[in-house]
C-alpha cells in the first residue's frame, strides 16, 4: 500500500453474514479518507466523509488495494482531492457510497461496481420474468407436438413455475458474481462466474419443473430454461448499453 492507493476491506452487512468491501483513499501516513454513514443501522440517513487511522479503517481485517477502474490522477492529485472532500456531508449506500466516493478521487467518476452489480442483476431478474412469460408460448407448442405425442400427457409450465424458475437463476447468478467480485477477481471474471451459475440454475430449474412431463418434460424444461436465461441476458446487455450511452462522459467536478 501507498500514499494515493484505493484501499478496501471486507465488512458484514449489519444482522447477516454476507460480506460488502468499503473503499478509502490512502494518504500515506497511517490515515484513510473514506465514506461512511453516521449510523451503520440505518445507513440510508445521512453520512460524511472521514479520516481516520488505517487500524480504525481496517477494523482488524486484512486490508487489499484496488486498482479497477484504472485511476487517471496521480497519487499527490488523488491524496488532494480526498483531504479537500474531508467533512462534506452526504451518504448513501446507492448512489453516493464509499466506493462511488474513492473511486472518484482516482479516475474523476463517481461508480461503484457493487451497486451496479446488484442493480444490473435486478434488472436482469425482472427481464428474466418477462422472458418466462414470453417463453410460455414457445413451450406450448413443444408441449403440444413433443410431450403429448411422447407420453401422452402435457407438460405445463406456466408462470408459477416458470416465473419463480427465473427468479432462482438470477439470485444465484447474484451470489456467484458477488462472492467472486468480493475475492478480488476482475469484473468480466465475476460476471463470467456469475453467467454459468445463472445459467446452470436457470437450465435445473426449468427441468424440474418440467418433472412430471417425464424424460422428455424435462428436456423441454431445460430447454426452456436455457432460451431464458439467454434471452434475458441478452435484453440485459441492450438495456446496459442504452443507459451507457445516456451517462455523462465525466462528473469530475461533483
Amino acid at each position: 500500500m501507498a500514499r494515493g492507493d484505493r484501499l478496501a476491506v471486507d465488512r458484514t452487512l449489519l444482522g447477516s453474514t454476507v460480506t460488502y468491501l468499503h473503499h478509502g483513499i490512502d494518504l500515506g501516513d497511517g490515515t484513510v479518507v473514506h465514506a461512511r454513514p453516521d449510523d451503520f443501522r440505518n445507513p440510508f440517513a445521512g453520512g460524511r466523509i472521514v479520516r481516520t487511522t488505517l487500524e480504525a479503517f481496517a477494523l482488524g481485517r486484512p486490508v487489499r488495494t484496488v486498482v479497477d477502474p484504472p485511476a487517471r490522477f496521480g497519487a499527490d492529485a488523488i491524496v488532494d482531492r480526498a483531504v479537500a472532500a474531508v467533512g462534506r456531508e452526504g451518504y448513501s449506500p446507492v448512489v453516493d457510497n464509499c466506493e462511488h466516493f474513492a473511486t472518484w478521487c482516482a479516475t474523476g467518476r463517481r461508480a461503484s461496481r457493487q451497486v451496479d452489480l446488484v442493480m444490473t442483476r435486478v434488472s436482469a431478474m425482472i427481464g428474466r420474468a418477462a422472458a418466462a412469460f414470453s417463453a410460455r408460448g414457445a413451450v406450448g407448442v413443444a408441449e403440444r407436438i413433443v410431450v403429448r405425442t411422447a407420453l401422452g400427457t402435457a407438460v405445463r409450465l406456466g408462470p408459477r413455475s416458470l416465473v419463480p424458475a427465473a427468479i432462482v437463476a438470477e439470485g444465484a447468478a447474484l451470489a456467484a458474481e458477488w462472492r467472486a467480485h468480493q475475492a478480488g477477481l476482475t469484473d468480466e471474471a465475476s460476471r463470467r462466474s456469475g453467467a454459468r451459475a445463472g445459467l446452470a440454475t436457470s437450465v435445473a430449474a426449468f427441468a424440474l419443473a418440467g418433472v412430471p412431463g417425464g424424460a422428455v418434460g424435462m428436456l423441454t424444461g431445460a430447454l426452456a430454461g436455457a432460451a431464458v436465461w439467454t434471452g434475458g441476458s441478452a435484453a440485459a446487455a441492450a438495456a446496459a448499453q442504452a443507459a451507457g450511452r445516456l451517462v455523462p462522459s465525466s462528473d469530475a467536478d461533483r
